[in-house]
């Protein structure tokens, strides 16, 4: 279940970047265009329970409790990767990194990891209808490009209609001047509502249309890991501050060119 792409960089001074797709065509093809792709059970087992329970750990470190709102409730943890081995783990995360880098391009970085958790026993633990790149204007300027992020959602709890689902609205990743019609938490057509098992992946394009569904009383705690993949030379996102002795520092001073693509150094870029 793999393929080559056998990249060539213009001008570049490792123009040769052959990726090893770890999916098949179709699934990629699938997340070209519906603009998400589901990967059941990913984690499973001592991995699972690893993602489990260092989510939880940070969230108390950090004195989190359970916030409610009609909007954006539950709790959100940022750079994870820098605070806990077991995020740090997933700076290479497969098949998710190189499904990236068929959809992307060969030069692509890991963006910082964000954790959410919502709790079945608290009020407004949904959230609206929403896209993560909200900067295409109208009318569109002659050389303006269009951002393709690809967000890797990790769900570590099952999702169902107790739990919460993630609502998607397949192909309107590319409906750049639609604006969302009704209330923020309205059905819309064509929306699918994805039940999916605890420690799978939804590979989502950045602007696809998207929500998270209520909890319940009789639902569990739903947490989340968000593993966002740009190009290389896309400007940071500034949720959160970088901890200045976090677990990533080591990693900036490596010598080795992938590693240090993937934290968004863009050497031989320009």
């Amino acid at each position: 279940m793999s393929y080559e792409i056998n990249y060539h960089v213009h001008h570049n001074h490792t123009p040769e970047r052959p990726v090893t797709v770890q999916a098949t065509p179709e699934q990629v093809q699938t997340l070209i265009d519906d603009g998400y792709l589901v990967l059941e059970r990913l984690f499973q087992g001592e991995a699972l329970e690893r993602l489990r329970s260092a989510i939880l750990e940070v969230a108390e470190q950090e004195g989190h409790v359970a916030r409610s709102g009609r909007e954006w409730g539950g709790v959100f943890l940022r750079h994870l990767m820098e605070k806990h081995e077991a995020f740090l783990e997933l700076f290479r995360l497969e098949p998710c990194l190189s499904i990236a880098r068929a959809t992307l391009g060969p030069q692509v970085q890991v963006l910082p990891m964000t954790g959410r958790i919502a709790w079945p026993d608290a009020q407004g633990q949904a959230t609206p209808w929403h896209i993560h790149q909200r900067v295409v204007p109208s009318p569109r300027p002659a050389f303006f490009s269009l951002p393709h992020v690809i967000d890797a959602l990790i769900y570590l709890d099952d999702l169902d209609a107790a739990s919460g689902q993630v609502c998607v609205v397949p192909g309107s990743h590319r409906w750049e001047d639609r604006e969302f019609p009704g209330g923020p938490h309205d059905d819309i057509d064509g929306q699918v509502a994805l039940s999916i098992p605890a420690g799978s992946v939804v590979m989502i394009h950045g602007n696809l249309w998207h929500r998270g569904l209520p909890t319940t009383p009789s639902g569990t705690i739903r947490r989340l890991l968000i593993l966002p993949y740009t190009p290389t030379w896309i400007q940071l996102p500034e949720f959160g501050d970088r901890p200045k002795d976090g677990l990533m520092r080591p990693l900036f001073e490596s010598p080795d060119q992938e590693t240090r693509e993937l934290l968004g150094i863009a050497e031989g870029i320009y």
